[in-house]
């Protein structure tokens, strides 16, 4: 019986354990997506299609963030998309930086003796992770619809 009760007590551990790691992983994704929302959806679009509200303003249109890892051979640039939100790389073929450097703005808000500069690179972190999850998500103009084995149509023979 005490086997039991101990038994009991380390599946309720392990439950409570389960259930905390699966709900952060889920405020994280939440975190991104909220940080995104607040600060790259005006010009990026709420899907990352690069066509937010604010867009038609811009002289240089926004890019399509939901092909990143296409636009880099199929690797998402993990770092890379960290320093040029950060502000910290400025692509020089883009001419002078039009994007706020959300390095500086991610941190304004913070307070006390907080380390500014880590809370900033822990919310771009949020965002990379964010933009991950939109990577494949654009609409394609066409379906390929031969069968790579035979060059038939699906349904013709």
């Amino acid at each position: 019986m005490r086997i039991l009760k101990h038994v009991g007590k380390v599946c309720v551990v392990v439950l409570i354990t389960l259930c905390g790691s699966t709900l952060a992983v889920a405020e994280e994704r939440s975190a991104g997506e909220t940080l995104y929302v607040q600060y790259c959806a005006s010009c990026h679009g709420e899907r990352g299609n690069g066509n937010g509200p604010v867009a038609v303003a811009l002289v240089t249109k926004p890019s399509d963030l939901r092909t990143i890892t296409t636009r880099h051979r199929g690797e998402f640039p993990r770092d890379g998309l960290g320093r040029i939100i950060a502000g910290d790389e400025v692509i020089a073929a883009h001419g002078t930086r039009i994007m706020p450097i959300w390095g500086e703005r991610l941190q304004d808000d913070v307070l006390g003796t907080v380390n500014k500069s880590a809370v900033a690179r822990g919310r771009i972190g949020f965002l990379v992770d964010y933009l991950e999850t939109l990577q494949g998500t654009e609409h394609k103009e066409f379906d390929n619809v031969v069968l790579p084995t035979t060059g038939v149509p699906p349904g013709q023979k």
